[in-house]
């Protein structure tokens, strides 16, 4: 009879097949059935941009268009300038998102590495102001913008302001970053002659891509679905954004509605479609830098 004994060193070979437990099937059907909750709102939307007016009335619904409508999409930009708008929404997130995430990360540089009197009650003032609603200042920032520097009608309130600062939580997720960076990383930077500027550009700040890229998703969420700040400050429909556009198209097709007689939703789920297009792509893109920039935790050595 041979035996055989394990060498030290060398792990016993493991079962490659592993039962799943009654709490993993549970685990695995929850996931199943929660996943096909979320999604169908978005289904629902994509077979609504597809369907003919009369599909969308028919009970029961449909649930696939019979015929797929693609020149939907081309209506929308008849009835209104909707890709004239979605180019403004562009321009006004990239350099939102640029400003915001730049800003942000020089002044967390200032409270990581700097050490000034104050510095610890300007940091707790900064955080306190995470507590504030929107709604608290909208009104003084109005009158701010349009009254005293005459932004009225332009996309300077909603492009400036994120370059200076780019908003609490910003600085204090680059401050965090930044703080849990070895001292010694720094000390090393100064004895070989670099400056903290220097510092900060060459060594930082490629530490921080995935801090760099979280905050470009939030930015770039928070600036293309905004809807208040351009409902206020935009009167001109040539600089209307995604978000107001839909507006006007809604109020559109209703008077579309009411001469024809029949419903044009189905151009609102395909201009609404073509809205979030852009948010969904690039959150799926990068949401493993997403997910690393929110629980980072320091560096790899």
């Amino acid at each position: 009879m041979i035996t055989t004994t394990p060498v030290a060193g060398v792990p016993a070979q493991r079962s490659k097949t592993k039962r799943l437990t009654a709490f993993d099937i549970s685990a695995i059907l929850l996931t199943v059935v929660l996943a096909i909750i979320f999604f169908f709102p978005l289904y629902w939307a994509i077979i609504g941009a597809l369907k003919r007016p009369n599909e969308l009335q028919v009970i029961p619904p449909l649930l696939y268009p019979p015929n797929p409508q693609w020149l939907n999409f081309v209506e929308v930009g008849r009835v209104i300038p909707f890709y004239r708008y979605v180019l403004n929404t562009a321009i006004i997130t990239i350099l939102s998102t640029i400003g915001g995430v730049l800003s942000a990360s020089l002044v967390g540089y200032g409270f990581s590495s700097f050490r000034f009197r104050g510095r610890h009650v300007l940091f707790i003032i900064l955080l306190a102001t995470m507590v504030l609603p929107s709604e608290v200042t909208l009104i003084p920032t109005f009158v701010l913008f349009v009254n005293y520097l005459g932004w009225g009608n332009s996309i300077n309130p909603l492009v400036i302001p994120s370059w200076f600062g780019g908003g609490a939580f910003s600085i204090f997720l680059f401050r965090q970053f930044f703080a849990s960076i070895p001292k010694d990383l720094n000390d090393a930077a100064k004895i070989d002659g670099c400056g903290p500027f220097r510092y900060y550009a060459t060594i930082l700040m490629p530490l921080s891509v995935p801090v760099i890229i979280t905050l470009s998703i939030l930015w770039f969420q928070f600036s293309w679905n905004d809807l208040i700040g351009p409902l206020i400050y935009l009167t001109d429909p040539e600089k209307y954004t995604v978000s107001t556009g839909l507006l006007a198209l809604r109020t559109s097709l209703s008077g579309t509605f009411s001469r024809r007689g029949q419903s044009m939703d189905h151009l609102l789920m395909a201009g609404s479609l073509i809205g979030m297009l852009p948010s969904l792509v690039i959150f799926f893109a990068l949401q493993r830098y997403f997910i690393k920039g929110v629980i980072m935790t320091g560096i790899k050595g």
